[in-house]
């Protein structure tokens, strides 16, 4: 048989996904022929699809040695140094791919995707709308371009480029998985629960669509569908650590949490690299006042990552618990250090002076919190009471009524503010 002719059974094995025999095909053609940077660049292709990536490597570097001007070849390099993660060297090869085709719009869209891994997000923007421009009707450029945008937190501008994947194709699941999550984060839970049960009904087994779902289940408080979810990702892949480390959460905020410290620790066994899980393990143990417990494993977190401003706060919370006032301020300050709008750091500091009767440095702690965020209930309750014990009474009669307009659940916390303001001869206002 001729070259043409070995590269041809070649084709039509690997369409038939005869790996083995198309690998034989063409290295044939390549023995018959070993100046056919064709049949090169056929192997390597095909090296790729299987993963065999040094080989793919050798084979593309053959057909560009036999012909410099075959961007696709480049091309297809990049995308095997995309695959052994050496981004930067994927990008070399994209360049010349671009250089060779400027209408490339594959390879513009290949590099904006290893400018995005490298974090060099204005560039990667740029390659996205080149090859966006290029190819109108490209839902992989629009995701990844979305993708780009919440990095940056421009929610926004995320959903828009996840709902053009949508518009394109209806059932790309990742991009409504995507959406809902970016819903979530400007708080927009409702839209996000209905794309990612849209994503569900597509595919009810979708792992990743399951795991937001039951979080944004979590936070309005529905912990049984919470736990279905999280129940339907552990029967489908019982080793994901993401699933028991979701799960505990869910058993922590219904304060069950002896069955959270349980899925921690099956999260622990699966992810022991992963400070997250030792800092929730470790709110647990907070939870039930093992504080001892709870300190090893903060301590663990912070080992693995000591920007992890959670673990802090929880160091502080067990000081404060125990009355080492100056440990946990300490702690409470770290946190704010590494995180300067981190609210429930100044409260808790906020609340540490209140017990040291600092209430000007406590009052500063919940002021702060309140600029960050005008919508969270308790640091009003908590400068409401400073400024109760400064006998600062209209001061603190504004905050709880603002606690109660923005927390109107009738608990413990809500009566017990009511009580106060009848106190100091206040009405309730809500």
């Amino acid at each position: 048989m001729t070259t043409e002719e070995y590269i041809e059974k070649g084709d039509l094995a690997a369409k038939n996904e005869e790996v083995e025999k198309a690998l034989e095909f063409y290295s044939k053609a390549i023995e018959q022929n070993p100046r056919s940077s064709f049949a090169f660049f056929k192997r390597g292709s095909l090296l790729t699809r299987a993963r065999i990536l040094n080989e793919a490597l050798s084979d593309f570097g053959s057909c560009i040695l036999l012909n410099n001007e075959f961007s696709f070849a480049y091309f297809k390099r990049g995308v095997v140094y995309q695959l052994m993660k050496q981004f930067k060297k994927s990008i070399e090869d994209f360049n010349i791919a671009i250089e060779l085709n400027n209408e490339f719009s594959l390879a513009f869209f290949k590099r904006g995707y290893s400018y995005l891994i490298l974090k060099q997000f204005e560039k990667a923007h740029e390659d996205f709308n080149k090859a966006i421009e290029l190819n109108p009707t490209f839902p992989q450029a629009y995701f990844q371009r979305g993708n780009a945008y919440f990095v940056k937190k421009d929610y926004n501008e995320a959903i828009a480029n996840y709902t053009r994947v949508i518009r394109l194709d209806s059932k790309n699941m990742k991009a409504l998985t995507s959406r809902g999550i970016a819903y979530t984060n400007i708080k927009n839970n409702k839209d996000g629960l209905n794309d990612l049960s849209r994503a569900l009904l597509i595919n009810p087994d979708y792992v990743p669509a399951l795991l937001q779902r039951g979080l944004i289940y979590n936070k309005v408080r529905h912990f049984d569908l919470a736990l279905m979810d999280f129940n339907r990702v552990i029967e489908i892949n019982p080793n994901l650590g993401d699933g028991y480390n979701n799960r505990a959460l869910t058993y922590f905020c219904m304060k069950d949490y002896d069955k959270a410290i349980i899925d921690y620790d099956k999260a622990v066994i699966l992810r022991p690299n992963s400070a997250n899980v030792y800092c929730n393990r470790g709110n647990a143990f907070y939870g039930l006042r093992k504080y001892r417990e709870g300190m090893l494993d903060y301590d663990k977190a912070i080992a693995l990552n000591h920007t992890l401003e959670a673990a802090h706060l929880g160091k502080g919370n067990i000081y404060a618990s125990i009355g080492r006032h100056s440990e946990a301020i300490k702690n409470y300050s770290k946190a704010i250090t590494i995180n300067p709008k981190f609210i429930q750091a100044y409260i808790g500091r906020g609340n540490v002076f209140m017990k040291m009767k600092y209430f000007l440095k406590a009052l500063e702690d919940f002021t702060l919190a309140i600029e960050i965020n005008p919508e969270h209930a308790f640091a009003y309750l908590y400068r409401g009471i400073a400024f109760k014990q400064e006998d600062r009474f209209e001061l603190a009669g504004k905050d709880f009524n603002d606690f109660l307009r923005l927390h109107s659940r009738r608990d413990q916390a809500n009566v017990q503010v009511r009580k106060w303001l009848r106190k100091m001869d206040m009405e309730p206002m809500y």
